[in-house]
């Protein structure tokens, strides 16, 4: 049954799987018509890795009198979840964004969009500001920082240095004395990484992660599992990319991100806590940049957070919503209490 919401829009839930030839290029095209869009989190492939992670990806398409207008992706947390309608934005915390990817000019109430998707409610933990065009509004919560290398690494050094000169000293002074402690420092770029290389990012992640005693995303089994199937070939609209800095044959610095056209998501960086002092994790970003325009690079986003790490590579900002929709009456308010217990259940 297609539920409707009034003349002319109606929405068809299926898995990522199941979308076919015309329903993947209407949502990549759209994905191309408005840049904030244009993230690997948001993509088609995406949702098809979270559906082979853990078999509880959805996508709403949506349809009105002109054809295909939008997607949502979403997905359910556990049984529980699934059961009461209570559903999480595409990737849940694995993702850096999250909303709807529409037609420009398109709008849709919250209410209606819940209905369509046959939804209780829907968290979205990430959302940027320019959801507020389709109609999803979210209350501001985070910053996070851009770095724009359009121009190219020349550029962007020469406004660097004349932006915060003490910093790109100090960091040419580190970079110096990393390859004085550990040998010659080599910089590569891998975007057909092996099973091999993810399992190792992973395992020292989540090292990582222990000793800063930050929350695990990785605990999650199908969290690894869905960066192990990114991994698995890719195209343009999302393509898992591994960059990593060596010094005499030891790896000091990686991080493992998603390629959307020219932006790189800055996803999971982690370095050899031995080499701390020469800052490893920064370096190895200050490469990155110098190697973008050879590596198609155009724009590198950060993701959510306002550390001062972020902050002095950063060229721009974007402030980052927090939402979550519950559809009226019994519907809504059971949703999202079942959605509550399970967290807090941990199911």
């Amino acid at each position: 049954m297609i539920p409707r919401a009034g003349p002319g829009l109606e929405a068809t839930v299926k898995a990522p799987s199941e979308l076919d030839a015309e329903e993947i290029a209407a949502w990549l095209d759209f994905m191309r018509a408005t840049g904030s869009l244009g993230r690997a989190f948001l993509s088609p492939r995406f949702a098809l890795a979270c559906e082979g992670a853990h078999g509880r990806a959805r996508v709403a398409v949506l349809r009105d009198s002109a054809g295909l207008c939008g997607f949502l992706a979403f997905q359910f947390r556990s049984p529980w979840h699934r059961a009461f309608g209570a559903a999480e934005a595409i990737g849940g915390d694995m993702a850096d964004h999250a909303g709807l990817v529409a037609r420009p000019g398109f709008r849709v109430s919250p209410q209606v969009l819940l209905r369509l998707s046959g939804l209780g409610s829907l968290f979205l933990r990430q959302i940027s500001p320019e959801q507020d065009g389709f109609g999803l509004v979210g209350e501001p919560a985070r910053i996070g920082h851009l770095i724009d290398v359009s121009g190219g690494a020349e550029a962007y050094f020469d406004a660097l240095a004349a932006r915060d000169r003490p910093f790109v000293l100090d960091t040419e002074r580190r970079s110096r004395r990393l390859a004085k402690e550990f040998g010659e420092v080599e910089f590569a770029l891998c975007s057909d990484p092996s099973s091999a290389e993810v399992e190792a990012i992973i395992a020292a992640k989540r090292a990582q992660y222990d000793r800063t005693e930050a929350a695990d995303p990785l605990a999650i089994e199908a969290n690894r599992r869905l960066l192990v199937l990114l991994a698995r070939g890719g195209g343009p609209d999302c393509r898992v990319v591994l960059t990593r800095l060596s010094a005499g044959g030891r790896t000091l610095a990686q991080h493992l991100g998603l390629m959307h056209g020219g932006t790189l998501s800055y996803w999971f960086p982690v370095y050899d806590p031995a080499a701390r002092k020469v800052s490893p994790g920064r370096i190895l970003l200050w490469h990155t940049i110098r190697n973008a325009e050879a590596q198609g690079i155009t724009l590198i986003d950060r993701g959510g957070g306002d550390s001062q790490a972020k902050r002095d590579f950063s060229t721009g900002t974007v402030t980052f919503g927090i939402a979550h929709l519950a559809a009226s009456g019994l519907r809504g308010g059971v949703a999202r209490v079942a959605q509550a217990l399970a967290w807090r259940l941990g199911v």
